[in-house]
């Protein structure tokens, strides 16, 4: 099958990404007018074409210096028209557009940056030696340099004399879900997997407590952080969040404990989310309830994934009873709607399972979507209206019972702890819990 018949499954919106077809140099003659000075490959574009589009490519000077895509004639062309002000030309004036050209499905705005930077460059040569007007010899090579290495290595470097020029094509990502109080970010590798933590201690830490199941939050205070390098180029707010990011602080703990404004805390951590180093996952706490997601299935045929998981998970004790896949999968398993942690933690504490740091598989399995945690909703049941149409109103915490916030999220914007929320709930007939 051609790549012609195959290129017509895609369509304009698709979200695909396609390569550069050919780079063009578009340019305003004083005497032939709009006309193609250069391009790579030669005769891609034909006068014919180029004459019906012409006053896009050299358009009128309120819409110069902006970045214009056009989608016509089966092609989409992305443009950053230029205009140069001298009396050194014959109209007192020069314009100019160096173009990119893709397939008209294709998505583009990921080229827009580099077109930019490229037109600007251009401007700044074509001002100081006339390198685009003049006609150079090496305009030809230069385009050619360009349609190889971006659509090769999505990044090229152009050198004239003194002057380095770096371009990349950068990956363009949805914008991220907002931030919430009680989301708690998690570190991650570019390739989705964990960061790993500091060397295991093969013993505890001098007056560190062991991990008491009868609490409602898992204590982490003897828990090492997640390995970050602090020499790379963090911003100053990034550096004073880093150390905090754990895996199981939630934002608004991470905003009280770092003294920072929790505003600029989630805007940090939305910001990390962006670029793929942190995902967002609910706070980790013993009277939790979690099910599996069909994704489960990966950890019996994803050797890479198991391998991870078991480094991840061991609790950097010598014995010789180490976990292992079927140790993992029980306790996963095990995690279901009905069945709160803390009863998996009781019940596997005495098994070869206990090597295995129950809270670091929940991390990790969350991170990979094998697993789901179900989150309570309260929601406030009115009472039917009285004779008069008064009908009595939720006052204080109540009003936030609305199904639509999580007790996670009512604990951290009522600054309450979960047992007191809990009794809250328990103590009024009026609050029924959605699981979801």
């Amino acid at each position: 099958m051609s790549a012609k018949v195959m290129e017509t499954r895609y369509y304009e919106g698709c979200g695909r990404e396609g390569p550069i077809r050919c780079i063009f140099l578009g340019e305003f003659h004083p005497v032939a007018g709009p006309k193609i000075a250069c391009q790579f490959p030669e005769d891609y574009i034909s006068k014919e074409v180029f004459d019906a589009i012409n006053a896009y490519i050299i358009p009128k000077p309120q819409i110069q210096k902006c970045t214009m895509t056009i989608n016509a004639l089966g092609h989409k062309i992305i443009g950053y028209p230029i205009k140069i002000d001298s009396a050194r030309y014959e109209r007192n004036a020069y314009l100019f557009n160096l173009c990119f050209i893709c397939d008209s499905w294709s998505k583009t705005v990921q080229y827009e940056p580099v077109v930019k930077k490229l037109g600007e460059h251009l401007t700044i040569m074509e001002e100081e030696t006339r390198f685009v007007s003049s006609g150079s010899s090496k305009l030809p090579t230069l385009l050619a340099h360009l349609l190889h290495d971006l659509n090769t290595h999505r990044k090229a470097t152009l050198v004239e004399g003194d002057t380095v020029m770096h371009l990349k094509v950068l990956e363009i990502r949805k914008d991220p879900a907002p931030a919430h109080d009680h989301d708690v970010p998690v570190l991650v590798a570019s390739v989705g997997l964990p960061r790993p933590g500091r060397p295991p201690r093969t013993t505890p830490r001098e007056g560190a407590k062991p991990l008491q199941t009868s609490q409602e939050h898992i204590d982490i205070e003897d828990e090492e952080p997640f390995e970050v390098d602090m020499d790379a180029d963090w911003d100053l707010t990034t550096r004073q969040l880093l150390p905090y990011i754990n895996g199981y602080n939630h934002i608004s703990k991470i905003a009280a404990d770092t003294n920072v404004e929790k505003t600029l805390v989630k805007s940090c951590i939305q910001n990390l989310v962006y670029y793929g180093v942190v995902t967002l996952i609910p706070v980790l706490k013993f009277s939790n309830m979690y099910r599996a997601t069909p994704k489960m299935g990966r950890l019996f045929c994803d050797q890479e994934l198991q391998k991870s998981c078991l480094t991840y998970i061991t609790n950097g004790s010598e014995s010789k009873e180490q976990p292992t896949l079927p140790d993992i999968l029980e306790i996963l398993c095990s995690l279901q709607q009905g069945t709160t942690l803390r009863a998996v933690c009781e019940r596997f504490s005495a098994t070869r399972a206990a090597a295995i740091d129950i809270r670091r598989l929940v991390v990790f399995a969350l991170l990979h979507g094998l697993i789901k945690c179900l989150k309570r909703y309260p929601v406030y049941i009115r009472q039917p209206a009285r004779a008069n149409g008064y009908t009595r109103e939720p006052s204080g915490i109540r009003r936030l019972f609305t199904g639509r916030h999580c007790c996670d999220e009512i604990c951290c914007l009522a600054r309450i702890d979960q047992p007191t929320l809990d009794q809250i709930i328990e103590d009024d007939p009026n609050v029924a819990i959605i699981w979801r």
